[in-house]
């Protein structure tokens, strides 16, 4: 339990820090969620990763504060019975923060759980589609698969089975075909990570999703469907909650991607020119490889042939079915070329040490 009021300020926020700063702060702290307090230390709410998405979604920009975001009805315990049941309380609730009050209902104290703390188990599947060749990256995966390639002194493929244990998954599909014998002697069964491993070989390219139309039998409830060269911050279990809460097909979970644009870029209405924009940058939202999928979709998917994650999303957006845009506001990185390598090990030790 944190009671030096010095160390509060990874845990808490104020009404007017903005969504963005609140974002990294919840990335530094790895609990999944702020504290929120005015000057005076008097307890305002609570804000959750999933507050956040949800005001990023209904029009919010990462500049704005987060007044109107956050929960005001925090669950919360006084002080004069925190040790007794304090922790406690962080089990019985699933949360991982707990502001402590007195009775002025002034923030003294915050429970958080403990380094040791792990998600519940998660029955859903995961799948990692592992097996392109890398060939943007050339010398680097000429003997071996770009999953293993070592960012933070291990494999890629390692740091993310690993995040995904942490999370809570335990049953992961392995989709293979370049150099796979190397990645299934790397993982084995999986019990090195805490996982069940398991794997499905293409023999030909089925393209981003083709090979998932043979895990039929596997896959009962919502799964997941990841790359297996990205890096990111993002707690996996929150995109599979989202997915459910809004009743989704399927839900892509979606990056940010700036463009910047290196000249003065004109604006025009006919040959009137209405303003000019010196070297603007902007901002998409783009897919960051990371989906979870109903099982009915496999139905759609045609068997044994070449097809991307994006002919399933035709489909099913001309069904008018519901495919749902989940945004990932943490580090994201997709390793596609040598600069993002070099990039992925200059970041790699201030972001992932769970």
């Amino acid at each position: 339990m944190i009671r030096n009021k010095e160390e509060f300020s990874l845990f808490v926020a104020s009404p007017n820090d903005s969504i963005k700063s609140c974002m990294a702060r919840i990335e530094q702290n790895k609990k999944g969620g702020l504290i929120i307090i005015d000057e005076n230390q008097l307890l305002l709410g609570s804000l959750s990763d999933g507050d956040i998405r949800r005001a990023l979604l209904a029009g919010k920009t990462l500049d704005d504060p987060i007044t109107g975001c956050y929960n005001t009805n925090p669950i919360k315990s006084l002080d004069h019975e925190a040790d007794a049941l304090s922790f406690e309380i962080l089990i019985e609730k699933k949360i991982t923060l707990l502001p402590i009050v007195n009775g002025a209902n002034i923030l003294m104290a915050i429970q958080t759980a403990d380094k040791g703390h792990r998600f519940e188990p998660v029955s859903n599947y995961v799948v990692l589609m592992v097996g392109g060749e890398g060939l943007r990256l050339g010398e680097l995966t000429r003997d071996m698969p770009k999953t293993l390639l070592k960012v933070g002194g291990k494999p890629i493929l390692q740091t993310i089975l690993e995040r995904l244990a942490y999370f809570g998954f335990r049953n992961i599909i392995l989709c293979t075909n370049y150099l796979s014998e190397a990645i299934e002697d790397f993982c084995g069964d999986g019990t090195q990570f805490g996982l069940n491993v398991s794997y499905y070989k293409e023999k030909n390219k089925l393209g981003t999703i083709g090979a998932v139309k043979n895990l039929k039998q596997q896959l009962k409830e919502p799964f997941l469907v990841m790359n297996g060269d990205l890096l990111t911050g993002l707690n996996y279990k929150n995109i599979l909650d989202f997915h459910r809460a809004n009743g989704s097909v399927m839900t892509i979970g979606c990056a940010n991607y700036t463009s910047n644009v290196p000249y003065g870029v004109i604006e025009t209405d006919g040959v009137r020119v209405k303003r000019i924009l010196e070297k603007p940058s902007y901002s998409y939202r783009v897919s960051g490889g990371i989906y979870v999928l109903n099982h009915q979709l496999l139905d759609l998917i045609p068997s044994d042939r070449y097809f991307d994650i994006t002919d399933l999303m035709e489909i099913i957006i001309a069904q008018q079915q519901l495919i749902s845009a989940f945004p990932i506001e943490e580090y994201w990185l997709d390793i596609g070329l040598p600069n993002d390598f070099l990039k992925a090990n200059e970041d790699y030790n201030q972001l992932f040490n769970l």
